[in-house]
């Protein structure tokens, strides 16, 4: 009866890590309903009658969700959660920030970064953003026509379906045309922006501006320049003039000043958040989840901006509900001491998650076996010889990752009974599932600064006699490594206005000027998804940035794999910290140390391959090479006769080791088309392991 386990090469409990919520597809019957629960009924006083809403609604205190031991399911219990929303919500997953004097930036980027994400997780759905913005502007103009507008009241009805996401598909495009023409002019936008304060939103004076923004993100196309100003925008970064003209901005609406301090940029991200959570009146209320919080509990710092964070979403911010998910010994021994009183009644009483019982337990297994591809008649001899019977014994409920590894053991002694005990995964094995899952998925590559300011404190400490901190009253180099004879810097940042670099290069000449017979070395990471700096209209800042450059100033332009592999350094380190893996967070880090020592050494010694990027004279543009630039590095997918080629082979394969479908593609460089024309089909299923990726095909409802 072994044979149907011989036949199949993943086994299909490997995988016993929710890396991200919108990857949950099953939930057994009744497990964790009750917590759910909860966070629902929380949510339903957000959600309670018609939109547009009268006026912002008043947040609840964060629904905190704890977990008794490790592997009882938070971030599972996230992935239900934004699979119960559906559309009802929109939904922000928040990875921890690292720099407590700027947190609202961190949150507000990768805010944006999740509005940009597909709004139902198909690759062909409109994104989040471009949902909230049609739905907000249907109702705005809905409620102008019952207000004084009888040439457009036969619309009110469309329009409002059209908000709520209910008009027919075929009424659609003609509907959305109409829309996008009415704001073709700033005359509409002009006479609809009291009907913003009839509903009681406060946008800080800047109606007119959010209306544009919106028209932008609604309207033009993915990769316009006028939705990539709008982005700009949103993220509280300063726009050039030519972004300003683009998107009709009145000067004073682009107040994200290029010289801006810390402080100015926190405030500014936070206003952006309180925005689009006002505008939430009219669309979604969002849901914000702060996932992974065990890695704030090594920096009393971190906890004490969490708290303040916390604070202001409930004092400051409508229209939102926030979960916070926490391991209940680090909640109770690690952060909750280090808040402050006031701030920990924001958080609700806990919210506890259960085991999974017997009957459960079943549900579970059954399902992974059957999306692993063992046949019906098969399943029983996996609970045969009093396994499963012995597994419960004497227990009433195990954890859910608990209950995986035992049957990731009993799966493989069915598949290979002869074989001999397999090695312990090592930290190298999990660092390349890490990888490979990152390489998965587009979503996860994206510009992270949180992810960069961790290697730069963390990893870094790897190195001999090296003082490793923040800095004080610098603008943009918040991070150095110290030495007795000299100093690193760090800045992080993702936009590309010519003030903001003008200020950075300043800020690293004074640095190299400040630090007299020292050597000093200055840093800026970026990632392929940001566009190039400079521009070649920069003649003054890119002067300024030359002359940086001769005291010791680096622009370091990491390739994918390099963002790849930061990013699967930071989540094996995440990893290890919640208890999900078998080392712990020292022991991990130092292998992390040693893995990227090269690059560190590198850095030391300004031997990466870097550059302050010169501007050729020759040449596209600068804004369509940027663009080409973006698009090259984005890898939109596979062409069609690719893909049918692929779809032929994981159909009849059932599941495909990635380099045997590259060869049948006749094309290794293809690897990261085909992932993501694999993330984007219905179909496709990625699966990473230590050694590769095997792809299996899917069967959909």
């Amino acid at each position: 009866m072994t044979d149907a386990y011989v036949d199949i090469q993943v086994n299909p409990f490997e995988d016993a890590i929710v890396r991200e919520p919108r990857d949950v597809t099953f939930s057994v019957s009744g497990l964790n309903d009750a917590p759910l629960d909860r966070v629902l009924a929380k949510f339903t006083a957000l959600d309670r009658g018609e939109l547009p809403r009268n006026s912002p609604v008043k947040a609840d205190r964060a629904q905190l969700v704890v977990s008794p031991d490790r592997g009882y399911g938070k971030s599972h219990l996230l992935g239900r959660l934004f699979a119960s929303l559906g559309r009802k919500a929109t939904k922000v997953y928040l990875r921890p920030f690292q720099d407590p004097y700027k947190a609202w930036q961190s949150i507000l980027l990768l805010t944006v970064q999740e509005l940009d994400r597909p709004d139902d997780g198909t690759a062909d759905a409109p994104t989040q953003l471009s949902s909230l913005a049609i739905g907000t502007l249907a109702h705005i103009v809905a409620d102008f026509a019952q207000n004084g507008a009888p040439e457009i009241n036969a619309a009110v009805p469309a329009l409002r379906q059209l908000a709520s996401g209910t008009l027919p598909a075929a009424e659609m495009p003609a509907r959305l045309a109409w829309l996008g023409a009415l704001f073709a002019s700033n005359g509409p936008i002009n006479r609809l922006v009291g009907l913003l304060r009839s509903r009681h939103i406060d946008l800080h004076g800047h109606e007119k501006a959010w209306l544009k923004i919106l028209v932008a993100c609604a309207f033009d196309e993915p990769d316009g320049e006028r939705r990539r100003a709008a982005l700009k925008w949103l993220r509280a970064e300063p726009l050039e003039q030519d972004e300003v003209e683009q998107l009709r901005l009145e000067q004073s609406d682009n107040d994200g000043r290029g010289d801006a301090s810390p402080q100015e940029i926190n405030t500014l991200s936070f206003r952006r958040l309180q925005g689009l959570c006002q505008l939430a009146s009219y669309y979604r209320p969002f849901v914000f989840c702060f996932d992974q919080t065990e890695c704030y509990a090594s920096d009393p710092l971190l906890i004490k901006a969490l708290g303040n964070c916390i604070e202001q979403l409930y004092a400051e911010l409508r229209n939102h509900l926030t979960v916070v998910t926490a391991n209940q010994r680090n909640w109770v021994d690690d952060i909750k001491p280090h808040l402050e009183p006031a701030h920990r009644d924001r958080f609700s009483q806990e919210i506890a998650l259960e085991g999974i019982n017997k009957a459960g337990a079943r549900e579970l297994i059954e399902a992974r076996l059957k999306s692993g591809g063992v046949p019906a008649r098969s399943i029983a001899r996996f609970f045969a010889d009093n396994w499963f019977d012995e597994l419960f014994s004497t227990l009433v409920e195990l954890g859910v990752r608990a209950l995986l590894m035992r049957a990731e053991d009993r799966f493989r002694a069915l598949a290979r009974p002869n074989a001999a005990p397999p090695a312990l995964q090592t930290l190298d094995d999990l660092f390349q599932i890490e990888l490979n899952n990152i390489r998965s998925q587009k979503a996860l590559q994206a510009y992270n600064q949180d992810c960069l300011m961790w290697f730069a404190k963390d990893v870094g400490q790897a190195m001999a006699c090296v003082k490793v901190g923040r800095t004080s009253g610098r603008r943009y180099f918040s991070f150095e490594w110290r030495w007795p004879d000299r100093s690193v810097y760090f800045a992080f940042e993702g936009g590309d206005h010519w003030r903001r670099w003008k200020a950075i290069a300043d800020e690293a000449i004074a640095l190299a000027d400040a630090q007299a017979g020292r050597r000093t070395l200055s840093y800026v990471f970026r990632t392929p998804d940001l566009a190039r700096v400079p521009r070649a209209s920069w003649a003054v800042a890119k002067a300024t940035m030359d002359r940086a450059s001769g005291r010791g100033f680096h622009i370091v332009e990491l390739t994918a794999d390099q963002v790849c592999e930061l990013h699967a350094a930071r989540e094996l380190y995440s990893n290890a910290l919640q208890g999900n893996i078998a080392f712990g967070g020292a022991e991990t880090l130092a292998w992390l140390q040693t893995r990227f020592a090269a690059m560190l050494s590198d850095i030391v010694s300004a031997g990466l391959p870097i550059r302050v990027r010169r501007v050729d004279a020759g040449g596209p543009a600068p804004k369509e090479r940027a663009k080409a630039e973006q698009t090259s590095a984005a890898s939109d997918g596979l062409d069609g006769e690719q893909l049918r080629r692929v779809l032929d082979l994981v159909r009849e394969q059932r599941v495909v080791d990635i380099s045997v479908v590259l060869d049948r593609l006749g094309r290794v460089d293809l690897r990261d088309p085909l992932l993501r024309s694999v993330e984007a089909h219905p179909n496709l299923k990625a699966h990473p392991g230590p050694k590769t990726i095997f792809l299996q095909w899917r069967i959909t409802a």
